[in-house]
């Protein structure tokens, strides 16, 4: 308006000037008529482009009048007053991320300590509130920081007040290493975040996902989340021992009740234990047989060569 209002003043005194020139240098005023039609075109031109405002696609037009917001536009080619302004807010997905030792969102879980989380969101802002977002924050940093990002540790902490690692890790599969989620199911626990969150933020803010990759608990914690893990792998060891020990048992008991019903089971083994004998070039007692009752028959047994019977 105040840029309309100079034009209007200069061109007005530019155009006293030329008609005053003009006359001084006796030509027709049809010359001067045709400056100030030119100015005034100017002028119509300048008031065009002072009435239209053109926003960008996926950002939000906030109008505002005197600096009271009034109207919101979406994107495209609008008209307004010459007296008002287009302010634009994103209205594009946006990304947060925090992840990472350095930007983990510290919180207080069921057991009483400090652990961090690794969140990442996805949010926009809704165009019909582009209004009321423009009043309250004004720019979408101060969106982002002041509302999403505030309400988003509130909802970590209702959420996760009353997670207890150790009593979690007893019933999940647990992790190993510095960093474990210690048999949580996170993918629950990103939906009710999801759910707070929505609800904090409120219609103002569409919340699109949330997502929590891992918990990062103390020095404390995580020593003993590892201590149980190691406990529970001990018992495993143990078990499978146990489970082995009788199984190899039973696989005694039915040889023995083989050999006691087929002396030729014993004959088997007898045999393989001298074939072993004879290719590592150990001497065989002459006249031993690996038959029982054989009348004193006996087996002939290949024997190992002399030169390595000297040896031996």
């Amino acid at each position: 308006m105040l840029f309309l209002l100079v034009i209007l003043v200069v061109g007005f005194v530019v155009s006293l000037l030329v008609r005053r020139h003009q006359r001084t240098a006796g030509r027709s005023s049809a010359a001067a008529t045709w400056s100030a039609l030119g100015l005034g075109v100017l002028v119509v031109v300048v008031a065009f482009v002072s009435m239209t405002a053109i926003v960008p696609t996926r950002e939000i037009g906030v109008v505002t009048s005197f600096g009271r917001p009034v109207d919101v536009l979406s994107n495209g080619l609008h008209l307004k007053a010459p007296w008002q302004k287009v302010n634009k807010l994103d209205g594009t997905i946006q990304t947060d991320n925090f992840t990472g030792s350095d930007r983990a969102i510290d919180i207080r879980i069921g057991n009483g300590s400090t652990s961090g989380v690794d969140a990442t969101i996805r949010w926009r802002i809704r165009l019909d509130a582009g209004k009321e977002l423009y009043q309250d924050y004004r720019q979408m940093e101060n969106i982002r920081d002041s509302l999403v990002t505030r309400e988003l540790k509130a909802a970590l902490n209702e959420v996760l007040g009353d997670y207890d690692p150790l009593a979690s890790v007893k019933e999940g599969v647990a992790a190993n290493g510095g960093t474990t989620s210690a048999g949580v199911d996170l993918n629950a626990y990103s939906n009710l975040v999801h759910e707070a969150l929505s609800e904090r933020v409120g219609e103002d803010v569409e919340v699109l996902s949330v997502i929590l990759p891992i918990i990062r608990f103390d020095q404390q914690t995580q020593e003993k989340i590892n201590a149980y893990q190691a406990e529970v792998a001990n018992t495993r060891i143990a078990e499978q021992r146990e489970a082995t020990a009788k199984a190899q048992a039973q696989a005694n008991k039915n040889l023995a009740g083989s050999v006691s019903r087929d002396p030729n089971v014993l004959v088997s083994k007898c045999l393989d234990t001298l074939e072993e004998m004879v290719k590592a070039g150990q001497e065989v007692p002459i006249g031993f047989s690996c038959w029982p009752g054989s009348n004193g028959a006996s087996v002939v047994l290949p024997q190992a060569p002399k030169a390595d019977a000297d040896r031996s």
